[in-house]
């Protein structure tokens, strides 16, 4: 048995005594699932203080969900508050949203649309804990789905987004026009394996070739109805949303409180899959950025119909035309 293992083991049984066995055995299984360990006595009671925190505000918003969330122990179940907003957009960088285009044509829906069914979703990529990304990632996602869609999957590089982003240090934060921006002035994307993610901020590498692209970007109607006939007629959607229940998110849907995740604050960025209706409860799929050992392998589920968690307030979409007698895949 190693030091730390040692270490590990004196403190745990030690802390059973203080605290109840059944939060001890969480927190055990909690560094077994995820492979988490500390350096020393002194790390490990902090990080367990922190862990019982967190257990207590999942407990809280699980009393008060109104859909089939379930909230509980993840891989952020040691992270302050503080620590864990890496993950999220900083809060001093503020919006400056593209101009809204002429309103599409809100088509009958279709009962359920899910595009990880039809080959165009890859599996969630992981942002890391150094980069404030999830702009990039989501951005990066809709070109991979939309180029899918006409027929050619790409896997294209979040870190030539970042690197060489018009708008800001990529790692301080963006929003999906930004990425589009970029993209455009680019010319496209090389490929991850040839642009690979690092999670820093680096110096634009140029003359690289690209292997995905876009045409153009454009703003939706802030509507759930429109933004699901875009998504089943058109393909997927970058949307912000208010990150607020998410570090204790497990599975289901999420339907909490406004007060619990206000829709006016919005400070995430992720990608609408699909939806799912007709005898189902009304929900969004969507893909994040924190990997597939979170949530439901590293997508989730929100209520659709009254903006949750300000899903309306920016949805953004690249535009990929397709080429002459190009088939589309469709979603139904």
């Amino acid at each position: 048995m190693s030091r730390l293992c040692a270490l590990c083991t004196l403190v745990l049984s030690t802390l059973h005594v203080v605290f109840g066995s059944s939060e001890m055995e969480l927190f055990e299984n909690f560094m077994l699932q995820y492979n988490k360990s500390y350096n020393t006595r002194e790390e490990f009671k902090y990080r367990l203080g922190v862990f019982l925190e967190n257990l207590k505000e999942a407990s809280r918003l699980q009393s008060e969900e109104l859909g089939t969330a379930q909230y509980g122990v993840t891989k952020f179940s040691d992270l302050t508050d503080e620590e864990f907003s890496i993950y999220h957009l900083p809060t001093n960088i503020l919006p400056t949203p593209p101009s809204f285009k002429q309103p599409e044509e809100v088509l009958q829906l279709p009962p359920s649309c899910d595009w990880r069914k039809k080959d165009v979703i890859l599996k969630a990529k992981q942002q890391g804990n150094t980069c404030h990304s999830c702009w990039a990632f989501a951005a990066v996602a809709n070109i991979e789905a939309q180029f899918a869609i006409m027929g050619h999957h790409v896997n294209l590089s979040e870190q030539q987004v970042i690197d060489c982003s018009l708008c800001r240090d990529g790692c301080l934060g963006g929003y999906s026009w930004d990425a589009f921006i970029t993209v455009l002035n680019q010319r496209g994307l090389t490929s991850e394996n040839t642009y690979p993610y690092t999670g820093y901020k680096s110096k634009c590498r140029k003359g690289l070739k690209p292997i995905g692209w876009i045409h153009d970007f454009e703003m939706l109607q802030k509507n759930e109805t429109a933004m699901a006939s875009h998504v089943a007629d058109r393909g997927t959607l970058t949307v912000t949303i208010n990150h607020a229940p998410l570090k204790h998110y497990q599975k289901g849907i999420v339907d909490t409180l406004r007060s619990n995740c206000d829709p006016n604050y919005v400070d995430h960025v992720v990608l609408i899959v699909g939806y799912l209706g007709a005898n189902k409860l009304p929900q969004w799929i969507l893909k994040n950025s924190w990997g597939e050992d979170w949530g439901e392998k590293g997508f989730f589920r929100m209520f659709r119909g009254k903006n949750a968690c300000g899903i309306t307030k920016y949805p953004v979409t690249c535009i990929v035309k397709a080429h002459k007698n190009q088939k589309r895949k469709r979603c139904v």
